[in-house]
C-alpha cells in the first residue's frame, strides 16, 4: 500500500480495539479513586495521571502518528528489490528476517497448542491453581514496603515519676551508645525530646511524663546501611547491655509516609483492650505483653500507659480553710503558682518587648532549684482578698502519696489500654495472625473480629468482662481495609470489563475468553514477588491492577482481529481465524508488553535509598508480564478455539474492509 492509504487504514484498523483497551484500562483504575480513607490520597493522584496520559496517547494515536506515517514513510517499491547499500538499511533487514523466524517458530508453538488445547487450556490453570497453594499462604502481607528513609526513631522510656534530670542522664547514656555503634560517617545527628512542658504544647508531644524522652537519628545521604539494619543494631545492644535495664524501647524506622498511613502511630499492629475497669484492662495487657512476646518476629513489645505514676494529693481541711478566709480555689492558686506558674490560671498580665514587639506573659512562680522535699510544698504561702497574713500550706491540708495513670487514652469515649508491637524478620500480615490465634484464648470472638477478655481474677475460667474486648488495631486494621477495598475494586472492574466488550462484541463467549486468560497473570505475579522477598501490599496489589490493564489491551488485540477475519472470510473457522489474528497481531502484542517490562526493570531493582516504595509494584508488573504474554499468545487462542462457535459473526465496532496480510511466513505443516 502506498504510505498514506497504509497510515488511513492502519489506523482505521486499529482505532476501535485501541479504544476499547484504553477504556478497559480506565474500568480497571477508576475502582480505586472510590477506595475510601487513606486509599485517595495513595491512587488518587496516580490515577489520574494514567488516565490523562492514556486519553492524549488515543488521540496522538489516531491522529499525529497516522500524519507523520503518511508524510515520512517512503513506499516499499521505492527500495526496488536489489539490496542496500544502506549498512543500517542492512542491518534492520537482517533483524526484521530474525523476526520473522522468531514468529515462525511461534506459529508452530501455536499450531501444537491448537491441537492440544485442552491439555494448554487444563495444565495452565492448573499451574495457578498450584502456585495459588503453594506460594499463597507463604507470601508476606503488610499495608506499605518498608523504605529506608535516612532517620529513625527512639521511644525511651525510665520508670514512671523518674525526674527530667535522671531522665537526661539516661538520654545521654542513650546518645553515647548510639555514637559508638553508627559510625561517624554514616551519622548526621541526633536530637532528644526530653519530657514534657508545663502548658499547652505538651499535647504534640508522644511523651507522656518526665520518665519520656523521644531520640531521633538522622543519617546521611551516602550511607553504608539502611536506617532499618541500624535499628537491629542497636535493639541488639540495647538489649544486652546491663546500663538500660530499667529502660524500655521501642524503635520506629517507617518514615513520614508509613507514619502518615498509620496515623501517626510508631508501630504497625496494636492491641487495644477497651472496658469499664481501667485497671482490670491494664493487667490483661500485661498479661497479653507476656504472650505475644513468644510469637515469632514481635518486638518492642510495651503498654503506652503506665498505671503507676506517683501523685501527691492535698486534702484541704474546708473547714479549717473557711474560718481562715481561705477557699478551695485560693490554695489550688497558689500551689498551682509556686510549682508551675500563675500563667496556668492568669494570662492577662504580660509584657511587650519594645525592641522585637515579641509578647511575654508575666506570671510568677518558684526557682526549680528550691523544691526539694514535700516539706518545700507544705510550707507554700497560701493567702487571699479575704486574708491579710500568709497561711502556710500545712495549716490547712495534709499530703498523701498515691498512683494514678501517667495518661488516658479513648477510642469511641471508652478509655482503652494500648499494647504496642513492632515487627521483625517476619511479615505483618503472619504475625498479626499468630497474634490473633493467641489473643482467641483469652476469650470468644466477636461478630467484628473482636474478643472478650476474661477475668484474671479468675484462673482458668473463661468468664467473661461484659463490655470488655481487644481489638487489633493500628497498620494492621489499614491493611485489613485496604485489601477489601481493592479486592472490591478489582472484582467491580472486571465486571464493568466483561460488560463493556459484551456491549461492543455483542458476544458474551469472546469477553469470557479474555476475561478467563487475565488471571493466569498471577502465575507469574505470586513467584515474582516470593522469590525476590517482597510482600503482598498495596503497591503490589497496584502493579496487578496495571497488569490487567495491560492484559486486557494484548487480549483484545488479538480477539478483535479474529471476529474481523471471521466476518470478512465466509466459512473461516475459529481456530484458523485466531491463528491468523495470532500471526498478525504477534509482533504489537510482543512490543507492549516488552516496552512496559523495559520500563519497570529500573524500579524493580530498588538500587537507590528510599526507593524501596515503588519496588513491590514494579516487580508485579514484572510477573505479570511474564505470565501474561504467553498466555495471551498460547492459552488465549486454545480457550478462542475451544469456546467461540463456528457461526456468522456480526459486531458493532467491524473495521472497513481491510486486506489483512500476514507475515511473509509459510503456514507451519
Amino acid at each position: 500500500k502506498p504510505p498514506r492509504e497504509a497510515a488511513f487504514l492502519g489506523s482505521s484498523e486499529m482505532a476501535m480495539p485501541a479504544l476499547v483497551a484504553t477504556l478497559c484500562t480506565f474500568l480497571v483504575l477508576t475502582p480505586l479513586m472510590l477506595v475510601p480513607g487513606m486509599g485517595q490520597f495513595l491512587f488518587g493522584p496516580m490515577t489520574f495521571a494514567v488516565f490523562f496520559t492514556m486519553v492524549l496517547a488515543y488521540f496522538l494515536s489516531q491522529s499525529l502518528v497516522p500524519s507523520y506515517s503518511g508524510l515520512f514513510l517512503k513506499p516499499h517499491a521505492a527500495h526496488g528489490d536489489a539490496p542496500s547499500r544502506n549498512p543500517f538499511a542492512r542491518a534492520f533487514a537482517a533483524w526484521e528476517r530474525r523476526i520473522d523466524r522468531v514468529i515462525a517458530r511461534y506459529l508452530r508453538g501455536l499450531d501444537w497448542a491448537l491441537r492440544h488445547r485442552i491439555s494448554v487450556v487444563a495444565g495452565s490453570f492448573l499451574l495457578l491453581a498450584a502456585v495459588v497453594f503453594w506460594l499463597g499462604p507463604r507470601l508476606g502481607r503488610e499495608f506499605f514496603p518498608e523504605v529506608d528513609a535516612g532517620s529513625f526513631e527512639l521511644a525511651v522510656r525510665a520508670p514512671s515519676g523518674t525526674r527530667v534530670e535522671r531522665t537526661e542522664e539516661a538520654v545521654e547514656q542513650v546518645e553515647k551508645f548510639i555514637r559508638q555503634s553508627i559510625p561517624e560517617h554514616d551519622l548526621e545527628m541526633i536530637v532528644s525530646q526530653i519530657g514534657v512542658s508545663p502548658d499547652i504544647s505538651s499535647a504534640y508531644t508522644p511523651n507522656a511524663g518526665p520518665m519520656d524522652a523521644i531520640v531521633k537519628v538522622q543519617l546521611r545521604e551516602h550511607r553504608t546501611r539502611s536506617a532499618q539494619e541500624y535499628v537491629q543494631v542497636l535493639r541488639t545492644g540495647f538489649a544486652g547491655d546491663p546500663k538500660f535495664r530499667e529502660l524500655d524501647f521501642s524503635f520506629d524506622a517507617g518514615g513520614m509516609v508509613r507514619s502518615a498511613l498509620n496515623e501517626g502511630k510508631s508501630s504497625p499492629l496494636t492491641l487495644r483492650i477497651t472496658g469499664k475497669d481501667q485497671k482490670l484492662s491494664y493487667r490483661v495487657a500485661e498479661l497479653l505483653k507476656r504472650d505475644v512476646a513468644t510469637v515469632n518476629g514481635v518486638v518492642d513489645a510495651r503498654i503506652l500507659q503506665r498505671m503507676n505514676y506517683p501523685q501527691f494529693t492535698i486534702n484541704v481541711d474546708r473547714a479549717k480553710a473557711a474560718e481562715l478566709g481561705l477557699t478551695q480555689q485560693d490554695v489550688m492558686r497558689n500551689v498551682v503558682a509556686a510549682c508551675n506558674s500563675s500563667i496556668a490560671f492568669n494570662k492577662r498580665n504580660f509584657w511587650i518587648d519594645p525592641v522585637s514587639k515579641n509578647q511575654y506573659y508575666v506570671g510568677v512562680q518558684y526557682p526549680e532549684a528550691d523544691i526539694q522535699s514535700i516539706d518545700s510544698i507544705l510550707d507554700i504561702p497560701i493567702t487571699s482578698a479575704h486574708q491579710p497574713s500568709t497561711v502556710l500550706l500545712r495549716s490547712v491540708a495534709t499530703l498523701t502519696r498515691s498512683t494514678v495513670p501517667s495518661e488516658i487514652t479513648h477510642a469511641n469515649i471508652q478509655a482503652t489500654i494500648d499494647l504496642t508491637l513492632n515487627v521483625q524478620g517476619r511479615s505483618l500480615g503472619h504475625v498479626s495472625a499468630d497474634v490473633a490465634k493467641l489473643i482467641s484464648k483469652y476469650g470468644q470472638p466477636g461478630a467484628s473480629g473482636e474478643w472478650a477478655t476474661y477475668d484474671p481474677n479468675a484462673p482458668g475460667q473463661m468468664k467473661l468482662v461484659t463490655g470488655s474486648k481487644i481489638v487489633m488495631a493500628g497498620e494492621y486494621a489499614k491493611m485489613q481495609e485496604m485489601f477489601t477495598s481493592l479486592s472490591f475494586a478489582l472484582i467491580l472492574a472486571a465486571l464493568l470489563i466483561y460488560f463493556i466488550m459484551v456491549a461492543l462484541y455483542r458476544s458474551f463467549i469472546v469477553p469470557l475468553t479474555v476475561m478467563l486468560v487475565l488471571p493466569l497473570s498471577l502465575a507469574g505475579v505470586l513467584p515474582m514477588l516470593y522469590f525476590t522477598g517482597t510482600a503482598l501490599n498495596v503497591q503490589s496489589l497496584l502493579g496487578i491492577i496495571f497488569v490487567i490493564g495491560i492484559n486486557v489491551a494484548n487480549t483484545v488485540l488479538m480477539t478483535d482481529l479474529a471476529q474481523v477475519l471471521r466476518r470478512n472470510t465466509a466459512g473461516l473457522a475459529p481456530t484458523e481465524a485466531v491463528r491468523q489474528s495470532a500471526a498478525q497481531r504477534v509482533r504489537p502484542i510482543t512490543m507492549t508488553a516488552l516496552a512496559a517490562f523495559f520500563a519497570m526493570v529500573p524500579a524493580a531493582f530498588a538500587l537507590e535509598r528510599g526507593s524501596e516504595a515503588n519496588a513491590p509494584l514494579a516487580r508485579a508488573i514484572l510477573g505479570g508480564l511474564l505470565a501474561g504474554e504467553p498466555a495471551t499468545l498460547f492459552v488465549l487462542p486454545a480457550l478462542y478455539s475451544l469456546l467461540v462457535r463456528n457461526k456468522p459473526v456480526t459486531s458493532s465496532f467491524d473495521a472497513p474492509d481491510v486486506d489483512h496480510h500476514g507475515p511473509a511466513i509459510q503456514p507451519a505443516t
